[in-house]
């Protein structure tokens, strides 16, 4: 069993934004959060989930291929990532790039 390990990065960049949707596709989870920024996550198979609902992101855990959205409630999301290190953008809401991993 992998240790998950908080991503500093891309903690800092979601920390405090609220979620405003979800959107689930084949090998796709977007997330739109509220000021208009996206996350998007490329997933191997259907996401493994406790949507988190409503509200802001408190932080972000990888392990391996497993990415753990954590909410400032205590809830959790967690995906399977298609690729470990390159399946996970975040962009503002004009579209500028602000994290790739």
């Amino acid at each position: 069993m992998s240790i998950m390990e908080f991503n500093d990065k891309l903690t800092r960049i979601v920390r405090g934004r609220t979620i405003q949707l979800v959107a689930q596709e084949e090998g796709l989870v977007t997330i739109v959060f509220d000021d208009y920024s996206t996350m998007r996550v490329k997933v191997a198979e259907g996401p493994t989930m406790d949507l988190l609902a409503e509200g802001k992101l408190e932080s972000v855990a990888v392990s391996g291929a497993g990415l753990n959205l954590v909410g400032e409630d205590g809830s959790t999301a967690t995906l399977r990532l298609a690729e470990p290190g390159s399946s996970i953008t975040v962009s503002d809401k004009s579209g500028q790039l602000e994290y790739a991993g």
